[in-house]
This record gives structure tokens, sequence and C-alpha cells, in this order.
């Protein structure tokens, strides 16, 4: 089996509500906290895969707007 570890931060703000979410106290040890972040993401880890339909098309940039900025910028200097 080939196992891999990361090491991630997480806010305070975040540490709260993983507290509030798993009834935690405020204090609990690391541990208690990465098992906590280890459920979230086996349950809801493939959340993110389900939502790429819902992704908003990307938008083109307006080339003639930029083309009329960058020439009003060329007569500017």
């Amino acid at each position: 089996m080939n196992y891999e570890s990361r090491r991630i931060t997480i806010s305070y703000l975040a540490v709260i509500e993983l507290c509030k979410m798993f009834e935690l106290p405020q204090d609990a040890p690391t541990q208690a906290l990465s098992a906590g972040v280890e459920k979230l993401i086996f349950q809801h880890g493939n959340v993110q895969a389900s939502r790429t339909a819902e992704t908003a098309p990307s938008t083109q940039p307006n080339k003639s707007a930029l083309s009329a900025m960058v020439t009003n910028f060329k007569g500017a200097a």
C-alpha cells in the first residue's frame, strides 16, 4: 500500500468551525483536528467532481477594447 502524507495549514476560523461540526473543544489536540479534516475529506471528497458540470463558461477578453487601451497608452507615452 502506497501511503502519502501531506501537511496543511488551516485558519483559526476554520478550526472553530471544525470544532463546532464535530463538537470538539477549541483547545482539542491536533490529532483530533486532523481526524476531523480527514473525515471531511473522505465524506465529501467527491463533491467537487460532481460540480464540474455547474461551472460557469469562461469569458473571453474584449479584444477590441484591449486594443484601444494599448493604442491610447502608446499615444500617452
